[in-house]
């Protein structure tokens, strides 16, 4: 049987982020995971498509994964749900950790829906599973879609490599701790859809990623 859900990649923005769109063809609902700037030529194929945006998932509050927010309710809906983990508020109010690159930022929105580790979101006939995973930021969730055998895994890893610590709010022990509870655990064929760079695999990283293989 055809699924009728899909995922879309789309790199955007001056550091290369990965923002996905996620549709249902039966129900044309859609969702956006990390919006980053330059969100308009998504939202032109959510109207090409008929598409419903119901909800915006943010992995983590840093800027670049937050910057194409503002447009999206703007052009799309004011009401849509903006989904964020509570422990990202205090980096989502001070404008996404933009201070440590020597700059400001203002998302002008607010979260107004809140994930909660082991939460079920439903969207078309699955449900993705939140897990949280501090380290990168306090906040820091991934999204497991059991059914696509996939994890949106935002900034926590990467392909041979794992969020950035050094940061404000990191912190890695809870970093390397988010990855073998979280991440290794997942099924080995489980592909990782990260916020920048290529897809990769659990297996991949369990067997290759240097900073994993130097923690064990």
């Amino acid at each position: 049987m055809v699924s009728s859900n899909s995922i879309e990649p789309f790199v955007l923005g001056q550091i290369q982020n990965n923002t996905f769109l996620l549709s249902n063809t039966q129900t044309q609902q859609a969702v956006i995971i990390d919006p980053a700037s330059g969100i308009g030529n998504v939202i032109n194929i959510i109207r090409q498509k008929h598409l419903h945006l119901s909800a915006i998932w943010i992995t983590h509050a840093h800027f670049d994964h937050m910057a194409g927010v503002y447009q999206l309710l703007h052009e799309c809906g004011s009401d849509i749900p903006l989904f964020l983990h509570a422990d990202d508020l205090p980096l989502w109010e001070s404008g996404g950790g933009a201070s440590d690159f020597g700059f400001s930022f203002d998302p002008r929105a607010k979260p107004t829906a809140f994930f909660q580790h082991g939460q079920y979101l439903h969207f078309g006939e699955s449900i993705i599973e939140v897990r949280h995973t501090p380290g990168h930021t306090p906040g820091h969730v991934l999204l497991y879609w059991k059914d696509k055998q996939t994890a949106f895994c935002g900034d926590l890893i990467f392909y041979h490599g794992v969020g950035r610590t050094d940061l404000s709010y990191g912190d890695p022990n809870a970093l390397l701790r988010s990855i073998h509870e979280n991440v290794l655990t997942l099924p080995d064929s489980t592909t990782l859809l990260c916020g920048h760079g290529p897809a990769t695999t659990v297996g991949e990283e369990r067997e290759n990623n240097p900073f994993l293989l130097a923690d064990d």
